[in-house]
């Protein structure tokens, strides 16, 4: 059972931190299907897609004290999925073709610090947007709500929401194109995963 000190993810990283189980699983609980989701979009492999989902979960575990309680999970949760799921295309392609290993060499190589480049990167792109389609952005790209579900939770209708989210994306293919000048695959498969 959660205890009632977990009545927000703030008290669920607390929780966390303190090696509390049940923190752990409520949080494996809010975040698995969109993780599932995302990650399925770029490896088209259910097993594979669970194993980056358990890897991501472990460290997520392994680094439970160094988690920042006042930053939302899930920012940090698809960023190191989204990399391990890179990693894994970049191992497979490397097997394939050692064309394919040229290509993708420069992706990924520290997982933890590019994970926080990246994560800084998007955090201040989307620090840029407004209240009003930073929340649906983090209702539809981070938690994996659908348009309708998103409508009904704040209030707006299904078409507004399509319409901030185009802008939105909009916004951040730009601000990410203007700030990675050298990795066109990474910023095509950011690009992808959002």
């Amino acid at each position: 059972m959660i205890n009632a000190d977990f009545h927000d993810e703030t008290g669920l990283l607390k929780g966390l931190s303190a090696g509390n189980q049940a923190a752990f699983k409520a949080l494996y609980d809010k975040y698995h299907h969109a993780l599932y989701r995302k990650t399925f979009q770029i490896l088209h492999s259910s097993p594979e897609t669970e194993d980056i989902i358990q890897e991501a979960f472990i460290a997520l575990w392994e680094k439970r004290k160094e988690i920042d309680t006042g930053r939302p999970l899930g920012p940090w949760l698809f960023t190191i999925t989204f990399n391990r799921a890179v990693n894994h295309l970049k191992k497979q392609l490397r097997e394939k073709s050692k064309a394919a290993e040229a290509t993708l060499q420069p992706v990924i190589d520290n997982d933890f610090l590019t994970v926080e480049k990246q994560w800084k990167l998007l955090e201040t792109a989307i620090s840029q947007l407004s209240p009003q389609k930073r929340r649906v952005f983090q209702l539809c790209k981070m938690e994996g709500r659908t348009y309708e579900e998103t409508s009904q939770l704040m209030g707006i209708s299904r078409y507004t929401v399509k319409e901030y989210l185009g802008e939105v994306m909009y916004t951040l293919r730009e601000y990410i194109h203007k700030h990675v000048n050298h990795d066109t695959l990474l910023l095509f498969l950011l690009l992808q995963i959002l």
